[in-house]
Protein backbone atom coordinates (compact mmCIF):
# COMPACT_ATOMS: atom_id res chain seq x y z
CA UNK A 1 0.00 0.00 0.00
CA UNK A 2 1.14 3.54 -0.79
CA UNK A 3 0.34 6.25 1.74
CA UNK A 4 0.59 10.00 1.25
CA UNK A 5 0.45 13.30 3.11
CA UNK A 6 -1.43 16.47 2.24
CA UNK A 7 -1.82 19.43 4.61
CA UNK A 8 -4.96 21.49 3.96
CA UNK A 9 -3.31 24.57 5.49
CA UNK A 10 -0.69 24.75 2.73
CA UNK A 11 -2.72 27.61 1.22
CA UNK A 12 -1.49 29.87 4.05
CA UNK A 13 1.93 29.89 2.38
CA UNK A 14 1.66 32.20 -0.61
CA UNK A 15 3.02 35.33 -2.19
CA UNK A 16 1.40 37.00 -5.17
CA UNK A 17 3.18 36.14 -8.41
CA UNK A 18 5.52 33.59 -6.81
CA UNK A 19 5.89 30.31 -8.72
CA UNK A 20 5.80 28.22 -5.53
CA UNK A 21 2.08 28.80 -5.05
CA UNK A 22 -0.90 26.98 -3.53
CA UNK A 23 -2.34 26.17 -6.96
CA UNK A 24 0.42 23.59 -7.35
CA UNK A 25 -0.89 21.26 -4.65
CA UNK A 26 -4.52 22.00 -5.43
CA UNK A 27 -3.89 20.80 -9.00
CA UNK A 28 -2.22 17.67 -7.65
CA UNK A 29 -5.18 16.93 -5.40
CA UNK A 30 -7.68 17.45 -8.23
CA UNK A 31 -5.75 15.09 -10.53
CA UNK A 32 -5.39 12.40 -7.84
CA UNK A 33 -9.13 12.61 -7.19
CA UNK A 34 -9.95 12.43 -10.91
CA UNK A 35 -7.64 9.43 -11.33
CA UNK A 36 -9.19 7.57 -8.40
CA UNK A 37 -5.96 7.77 -6.40
CA UNK A 38 -7.15 10.03 -3.58
CA UNK A 39 -8.11 7.85 -0.63
CA UNK A 40 -8.54 9.39 2.81
CA UNK A 41 -7.94 5.98 4.37
CA UNK A 42 -4.31 6.16 3.36
CA UNK A 43 -3.73 9.85 4.04
CA UNK A 44 -1.40 10.38 6.99
CA UNK A 45 -1.59 13.22 9.53
CA UNK A 46 0.86 16.13 9.36
CA UNK A 47 1.88 17.13 12.90
CA UNK A 48 4.55 19.77 13.40
CA UNK A 49 8.05 18.35 13.55
CA UNK A 50 9.72 18.93 16.89
CA UNK A 51 12.82 21.03 17.42
CA UNK A 52 14.59 17.80 18.30
CA UNK A 53 13.78 16.34 14.88
CA UNK A 54 14.59 19.58 13.05
CA UNK A 55 17.79 19.95 15.04
CA UNK A 56 19.27 16.84 13.48
CA UNK A 57 20.11 19.04 10.48
CA UNK A 58 19.46 22.66 11.51
CA UNK A 59 21.17 24.43 14.44
CA UNK A 60 18.97 25.92 17.14
CA UNK A 61 19.91 29.46 16.14
CA UNK A 62 18.37 28.87 12.70
CA UNK A 63 15.23 27.32 14.18
CA UNK A 64 14.89 30.30 16.51
CA UNK A 65 15.31 32.70 13.59
CA UNK A 66 12.44 31.10 11.65
CA UNK A 67 10.22 31.16 14.74
CA UNK A 68 11.00 34.85 15.16
CA UNK A 69 10.14 35.50 11.51
CA UNK A 70 6.80 33.76 12.00
CA UNK A 71 6.07 35.73 15.17
CA UNK A 72 6.82 38.96 13.30
CA UNK A 73 4.28 38.06 10.60
CA UNK A 74 6.73 36.88 7.96
CA UNK A 75 9.63 38.22 5.98
CA UNK A 76 11.67 37.82 2.82
CA UNK A 77 14.40 35.33 3.72
CA UNK A 78 16.10 35.48 0.32
CA UNK A 79 15.17 37.33 -2.87
CA UNK A 80 13.31 34.18 -4.00
CA UNK A 81 12.32 32.72 -0.63
CA UNK A 82 9.56 34.09 1.59
CA UNK A 83 7.75 33.25 4.80
CA UNK A 84 4.29 34.39 5.82
CA UNK A 85 3.00 34.31 9.37
CA UNK A 86 1.79 30.74 8.90
CA UNK A 87 4.60 29.52 6.68
CA UNK A 88 6.96 28.25 9.38
CA UNK A 89 4.28 26.17 11.10
CA UNK A 90 3.23 24.79 7.73
CA UNK A 91 6.84 23.92 6.89
CA UNK A 92 7.14 22.13 10.23
CA UNK A 93 4.00 20.15 9.38
CA UNK A 94 5.44 19.32 5.96
CA UNK A 95 8.46 17.83 7.73
CA UNK A 96 6.30 16.18 10.38
CA UNK A 97 4.17 14.52 7.74
CA UNK A 98 7.25 13.30 5.91
CA UNK A 99 8.67 11.88 9.15
CA UNK A 100 5.35 10.12 9.75
CA UNK A 101 5.46 8.73 6.24
CA UNK A 102 8.97 7.48 6.93
CA UNK A 103 7.74 5.84 10.13
CA UNK A 104 4.90 4.14 8.26
CA UNK A 105 7.25 2.65 5.68
CA UNK A 106 10.00 1.64 8.07
CA UNK A 107 7.56 0.08 10.54
CA UNK A 108 5.92 -1.97 7.81
CA UNK A 109 2.57 -0.21 8.01
CA UNK A 110 2.95 0.91 4.40
CA UNK A 111 5.00 -0.26 1.45
CA UNK A 112 5.76 3.18 0.04
CA UNK A 113 4.92 6.81 0.80
CA UNK A 114 4.70 10.14 -1.01
CA UNK A 115 4.74 13.32 1.10
CA UNK A 116 3.01 16.05 -0.92
CA UNK A 117 4.97 18.85 0.71
CA UNK A 118 4.93 22.60 0.46
CA UNK A 119 7.28 24.35 0.77
CA UNK A 120 9.92 22.11 -0.86
CA UNK A 121 13.17 21.35 0.93
CA UNK A 122 16.18 20.25 -1.07
CA UNK A 123 17.78 23.72 -1.33
CA UNK A 124 17.56 24.52 2.39
CA UNK A 125 21.01 24.57 3.94
CA UNK A 126 21.60 23.87 7.64
CA UNK A 127 21.97 27.60 8.42
CA UNK A 128 20.00 29.16 5.57
CA UNK A 129 16.65 29.17 3.77
CA UNK A 130 17.13 29.07 0.01
CA UNK A 131 15.38 28.35 -3.27
CA UNK A 132 11.80 28.45 -1.90
CA UNK A 133 12.85 26.00 0.89
CA UNK A 134 12.78 26.56 4.66
CA UNK A 135 13.72 23.15 6.08
CA UNK A 136 15.79 20.37 4.52
CA UNK A 137 12.84 17.98 4.29
CA UNK A 138 14.42 14.85 2.82
CA UNK A 139 17.69 15.24 4.72
CA UNK A 140 15.64 15.47 7.92
CA UNK A 141 13.78 12.30 6.97
CA UNK A 142 17.08 10.48 6.45
CA UNK A 143 18.34 11.60 9.84
CA UNK A 144 15.03 10.58 11.44
CA UNK A 145 15.34 7.12 9.88
CA UNK A 146 18.81 6.79 11.36
CA UNK A 147 18.02 8.19 14.80
CA UNK A 148 14.64 6.57 15.38
CA UNK A 149 14.73 3.38 13.29
CA UNK A 150 18.42 2.51 13.39
CA UNK A 151 18.90 2.72 9.63
CA UNK A 152 22.60 2.67 8.77
CA UNK A 153 22.66 3.17 4.99
CA UNK A 154 20.28 5.25 2.90
CA UNK A 155 19.99 6.24 -0.75
CA UNK A 156 18.69 9.65 -1.82
CA UNK A 157 17.73 10.19 -5.47
CA UNK A 158 16.85 13.72 -6.60
CA UNK A 159 15.51 14.29 -10.14
CA UNK A 160 14.46 17.93 -9.80
CA UNK A 161 15.64 20.22 -12.61
CA UNK A 162 17.58 22.27 -10.02
CA UNK A 163 20.43 20.72 -8.07
CA UNK A 164 19.59 19.74 -4.49
CA UNK A 165 22.48 21.69 -3.03
CA UNK A 166 21.13 21.60 0.51
CA UNK A 167 20.79 17.82 0.60
CA UNK A 168 24.25 17.46 -0.90
CA UNK A 169 25.75 19.78 1.70
CA UNK A 170 24.24 17.86 4.62
CA UNK A 171 25.68 14.52 3.50
CA UNK A 172 28.79 15.58 1.58
CA UNK A 173 31.19 14.00 4.09
CA UNK A 174 28.90 11.08 5.04
CA UNK A 175 29.75 7.66 3.56
CA UNK A 176 26.50 6.09 4.74
CA UNK A 177 24.14 8.25 2.65
CA UNK A 178 24.51 7.82 -1.11
CA UNK A 179 23.17 10.94 -2.85
CA UNK A 180 22.48 10.61 -6.58
CA UNK A 181 21.13 13.72 -8.28
CA UNK A 182 20.31 14.70 -11.84
CA UNK A 183 19.87 18.35 -12.76
CA UNK A 184 20.17 20.74 -15.65
CA UNK A 185 23.69 22.16 -15.62
CA UNK A 186 24.59 24.93 -15.66
CA UNK A 187 21.50 26.32 -13.96
CA UNK A 188 20.69 27.92 -10.61
CA UNK A 189 21.97 27.31 -7.92
CA UNK A 190 25.18 26.65 -9.85
CA UNK A 191 26.21 23.51 -7.98
CA UNK A 192 25.95 19.90 -9.09
CA UNK A 193 28.97 19.46 -11.35
CA UNK A 194 30.25 15.99 -12.07
CA UNK A 195 33.41 16.58 -10.02
CA UNK A 196 31.40 17.14 -6.82
CA UNK A 197 31.70 13.64 -5.36
CA UNK A 198 32.02 14.17 -1.59
CA UNK A 199 34.87 14.82 0.82
CA UNK A 200 36.71 12.87 3.49
CA UNK A 201 35.01 9.61 4.36
CA UNK A 202 32.13 10.67 2.10
CA UNK A 203 34.29 10.76 -1.02
CA UNK A 204 32.44 8.92 -3.77
CA UNK A 205 29.08 8.90 -1.97
CA UNK A 206 27.83 11.93 -3.91
CA UNK A 207 27.05 11.28 -7.59
CA UNK A 208 25.98 14.20 -9.76
CA UNK A 209 24.48 13.79 -13.22
CA UNK A 210 24.79 17.29 -14.74
CA UNK A 211 22.43 17.28 -17.72
CA UNK A 212 22.63 19.44 -20.83
CA UNK A 213 19.59 21.57 -21.59
CA UNK A 214 16.98 19.69 -23.58
CA UNK A 215 17.68 16.30 -22.03
CA UNK A 216 14.61 14.13 -22.58
CA UNK A 217 13.51 10.70 -21.37
CA UNK A 218 16.96 9.35 -22.25
CA UNK A 219 17.68 10.38 -18.66
CA UNK A 220 15.88 7.21 -17.55
CA UNK A 221 18.37 5.12 -19.52
CA UNK A 222 21.23 7.00 -17.87
CA UNK A 223 19.78 6.24 -14.44
CA UNK A 224 19.28 2.62 -15.50
CA UNK A 225 22.99 2.41 -16.34
CA UNK A 226 24.44 4.08 -13.24
CA UNK A 227 21.96 3.64 -10.37
CA UNK A 228 21.79 -0.18 -10.02
CA UNK A 229 25.57 -0.66 -9.71
CA UNK A 230 25.83 2.26 -7.31
CA UNK A 231 23.06 0.77 -5.18
CA UNK A 232 24.65 -2.68 -5.37
CA UNK A 233 27.81 -1.20 -3.92
CA UNK A 234 26.04 0.87 -1.23
CA UNK A 235 23.27 -1.59 -0.22
CA UNK A 236 20.76 0.99 1.07
CA UNK A 237 18.17 -0.04 3.64
CA UNK A 238 15.70 2.62 2.46
CA UNK A 239 15.35 4.80 -0.63
CA UNK A 240 14.36 8.47 -0.37
CA UNK A 241 13.32 10.45 -3.43
CA UNK A 242 13.30 14.21 -3.95
CA UNK A 243 10.64 14.26 -6.66
CA UNK A 244 10.85 17.44 -8.71
CA UNK A 245 8.56 17.64 -11.73
CA UNK A 246 10.13 20.83 -13.07
CA UNK A 247 12.24 18.52 -15.24
CA UNK A 248 9.13 18.19 -17.44
CA UNK A 249 9.33 19.77 -20.89
CA UNK A 250 6.44 22.16 -20.13
CA UNK A 251 7.97 23.63 -16.98
CA UNK A 252 8.60 27.40 -17.08
CA UNK A 253 11.58 27.37 -14.70
CA UNK A 254 13.67 24.68 -16.36
CA UNK A 255 15.00 23.55 -19.70
CA UNK A 256 14.85 19.77 -19.57
CA UNK A 257 12.52 17.61 -21.64
CA UNK A 258 11.16 14.75 -19.54
CA UNK A 259 7.64 13.48 -20.03
CA UNK A 260 5.04 12.15 -17.61
CA UNK A 261 5.73 8.68 -19.02
CA UNK A 262 9.43 9.28 -18.32
CA UNK A 263 8.72 10.08 -14.68
CA UNK A 264 6.71 6.85 -14.47
CA UNK A 265 9.58 4.82 -15.93
CA UNK A 266 12.03 6.42 -13.53
CA UNK A 267 9.72 5.56 -10.63
CA UNK A 268 9.65 1.94 -11.80
CA UNK A 269 13.46 1.87 -11.75
CA UNK A 270 13.57 3.35 -8.26
CA UNK A 271 11.10 0.72 -7.07
CA UNK A 272 13.30 -2.00 -8.57
CA UNK A 273 16.27 -0.66 -6.63
CA UNK A 274 14.21 -0.45 -3.44
CA UNK A 275 12.89 -3.98 -3.94
CA UNK A 276 16.38 -5.39 -4.47
CA UNK A 277 18.12 -3.71 -1.57
CA UNK A 278 15.61 -2.17 0.84
CA UNK A 279 12.69 -4.59 1.08
CA UNK A 280 10.77 -2.24 -1.21
CA UNK A 281 10.95 0.64 1.27
CA UNK A 282 10.71 3.93 -0.62
CA UNK A 283 9.71 7.39 0.62
CA UNK A 284 9.24 10.31 -1.80
CA UNK A 285 8.79 14.00 -1.06
CA UNK A 286 7.58 16.63 -3.50
CA UNK A 287 10.09 19.25 -4.56
CA UNK A 288 9.60 21.45 -7.66
CA UNK A 289 7.17 21.51 -10.56
CA UNK A 290 5.71 24.83 -11.69
CA UNK A 291 3.51 23.98 -14.66
CA UNK A 292 0.53 22.89 -12.58
CA UNK A 293 -0.87 20.47 -15.16
CA UNK A 294 2.45 18.73 -15.82
CA UNK A 295 3.06 18.59 -12.07
CA UNK A 296 -0.36 17.09 -11.37
CA UNK A 297 -0.08 14.41 -14.03
CA UNK A 298 3.50 13.66 -13.01
CA UNK A 299 2.58 13.12 -9.37
CA UNK A 300 -0.44 11.02 -10.35
CA UNK A 301 1.76 8.86 -12.58
CA UNK A 302 4.23 8.36 -9.74
CA UNK A 303 1.52 7.38 -7.27
CA UNK A 304 -0.07 5.04 -9.84
CA UNK A 305 3.23 3.26 -10.41
CA UNK A 306 4.02 3.15 -6.70
CA UNK A 307 0.70 1.32 -6.29
CA UNK A 308 1.33 -0.96 -9.27
CA UNK A 309 4.61 -0.85 -11.23
CA UNK A 310 2.94 -2.56 -14.20
CA UNK A 311 0.18 0.04 -14.49
CA UNK A 312 -0.21 2.29 -17.49
CA UNK A 313 -0.16 6.03 -16.82
CA UNK A 314 -2.03 8.96 -18.32
CA UNK A 315 0.31 11.30 -20.22
CA UNK A 316 -1.72 13.89 -22.15
CA UNK A 317 1.36 15.94 -23.10
CA UNK A 318 3.51 13.27 -24.69
CA UNK A 319 7.26 13.49 -25.21
CA UNK A 320 9.26 16.67 -25.60
CA UNK A 321 8.64 18.38 -28.95
CA UNK A 322 12.31 18.04 -29.95
CA UNK A 323 14.76 15.21 -29.27
CA UNK A 324 17.36 15.82 -26.61
CA UNK A 325 21.14 15.63 -26.85
CA UNK A 326 23.06 12.40 -26.46
CA UNK A 327 23.94 11.50 -22.89
CA UNK A 328 26.62 9.01 -23.93
CA UNK A 329 29.54 11.36 -23.06
CA UNK A 330 28.05 12.01 -19.62
CA UNK A 331 27.41 8.32 -19.02
CA UNK A 332 30.99 7.46 -19.92
CA UNK A 333 32.37 10.21 -17.68
CA UNK A 334 30.23 9.23 -14.68
CA UNK A 335 31.04 5.55 -15.07
CA UNK A 336 34.76 6.28 -15.30
CA UNK A 337 34.73 8.65 -12.33
CA UNK A 338 32.82 6.24 -10.08
CA UNK A 339 34.34 3.03 -11.47
CA UNK A 340 31.04 1.58 -12.65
Amino acid sequence: MTVFTFDETHTLHFEAGHPERPERLEAVRARLEAAGLWDERRRLPTPEASDEALGRVHPQAYLDLLDEVAAAGGAALQPDTFARAGSVALAKRAVGGLLGATDAVLSGEADRAFALTRPPGHHARPFEAMGFCLYANVALAVEHARAVHGIERALVVDFDVHHGNGTQEVFYADPDVLVVTSQQYPLWPGTGGIAETGVGEGAGATVNLPLPAGTDDALVDLYRRVLPPLAERHRPEVVFVSAGYDAHHRDPLGGLGLSVAGFADLTRLLLEVADRHADGRLVAALEGGYDTDALAYGVAATVRVMDDPTADVDDPFGPAPAPGPSLQPLEEAVCALHAL
